[in-house]
Formats: C-alpha cells, sequence, structure tokens
C-alpha cells in the first residue's frame, strides 16, 4: 500500500501566508463594495417609499382641496397632532404625516418605513411606543402648516420656505443614520459620497429627487 508522507502532504507556513494575504486582499475589495450596494439599495428603498407617498399627498389635495396635516414629536418625546405651534423649532425630534393619508381613504395603507433609521429612537420623558415607531417612518411636512405655526412671530427664513421647497417635503436619514438637523442645514445626501454621505435624503413637492436646493432659507 502507498503511503503520503505527512510532511510532504502538508502547507508549509509561507504557502499559508500567502493564502491568507490573498484572502485579505479580497476581503478588502469586496467588503467596501457589498456595503455601497448595500447602501445604494436602503437609498432606493427610501426614494421609493416617497414617490409612492407623494402620489398619495397629491391624491388626497385633488380630493380635500388641501395637503395632508402633520404632527410632530416634540423635544420632550411628545407628540403633537396635528402640530399647532413650533415652539421646539429644530430641536423637534420628527414630523410626520397624519392618519388622514390612512383613513378614511386609504391612499397609502401604511407610512413607509425610513430603512436607514431603524436605530433611531426617540428621547425623553414622555416618550412612547407610538412615537418610537413614528420616528422610523419617512419624514413629512406640509410647509403651509408649518409656515401658518409661526404665528405673529414669523422668522425672517419663514417666507421663503414654500418658494424654496414648495408645499411639502419629505426627508429620509442618509447612510450617517441621523435625519433632521442635516436638511435644515442643506446637507443633501450625495451618491458619489456612498457610505460615508453626511446628508438627508430630501422629495419636496418642487424637486421630484434628491438634491442640493440653492434657494435653502437657512
Amino acid at each position: 500500500m502507498h503511503r503520503t508522507d505527512p510532511q510532504k502532504a502538508a502547507f508549509t507556513l509561507i504557502e499559508l501566508l500567502i493564502v491568507v494575504a490573498i484572502i485579505a486582499i479580497l476581503a478588502a475589495i469586496a467588503v467596501p463594495n457589498f456595503l455601497e450596494a448595500q447602501a445604494r439599495a436602503k437609498v432606493a428603498h427610501s426614494m421609493a417609499g416617497m414617490r409612492s407617498l407623494a402620489t398619495a399627498v397629491e391624491a388626497y389635495m385633488a380630493d380635500c382641496g388641501g395637503y395632508p396635516l402633520y404632527g410632530h414629536i416634540r423635544a420632550s418625546g411628545e407628540l403633537q397632532y396635528p402640530a399647532t405651534d413650533n415652539i421646539d423649532g429644530v430641536n423637534d425630534q420628527m414630523s410626520f404625516i397624519g392618519s388622514c393619508i390612512t383613513t378614511p381613504v386609504a391612499y397609502v395603507t401604511a407610512f413607509f418605513e425610513d430603512p436607514f433609521a431603524r436605530k433611531l429612537a426617540v428621547a425623553g420623558s414622555s416618550a412612547t411606543p407610538e412615537g418610537n415607531e413614528l420616528i422610523r417612518k419617512i419624514e413629512y411636512i406640509n410647509l403651509d402648516q408649518h409656515v401658518a405655526n409661526f404665528g405673529a412671530s414669523l422668522p425672517a427664513f419663514a417666507p421663503q420656505l414654500i418658494p424654496a421647497w414648495g408645499h411639502w417635503r419629505m426627508v429620509a436619514a442618509g447612510p450617517d443614520g441621523d435625519r433632521g438637523q442635516d436638511i435644515k442645514l442643506n446637507k443633501v445626501y450625495d451618491a458619489t459620497n456612498g457610505t460615508v454621505s453626511d446628508g438627508d435624503i430630501v422629495r419636496c413637492q418642487r424637486y421630484s429627487e434628491s438634491r442640493y436646493n440653492p434657494e435653502h432659507p437657512m
């Protein structure tokens, strides 16, 4: 019977190091590509949700003569619907579309998920399970309602909101995982930055796709 010499069948240390190096090089190439593909898929999911929601919002407008009202999650975590003031200013945690879009007429059957916001949670002592569920949805704001909520104390930028964006705006978190503060600073997701883009994914009545707004008021 022929026997194989164990010493001749084994890999040498150099051969093992070469194999490990090749695997490391392949991983270094594959992992970033996988992460970028994953980010692009989430961006596409967000934009598809916003397109469907935009269609529903415009259908609601055609039937009801006005755009759906929005509610917000205050800085404290309290939910207010419909939103009747802007006392928290830029510190609001979330602006969400109301149930009028789903009942009694189902313009959409459910609110759309924001895939980048799944780890977000409502902060504050008044946080509720409903709030933690809502904050993971795509953000929506009725800008006519928002401007009216300032009342007599209208800030200088407020009259520019509707000319800049239209009558409504939707926002999803980009790959950086935050949402809301970026759009207030006009930071919009840029696909060329892949998985590290600092900016929100935005859709508004004026612009059908996410883009930098040269007329952003603040």
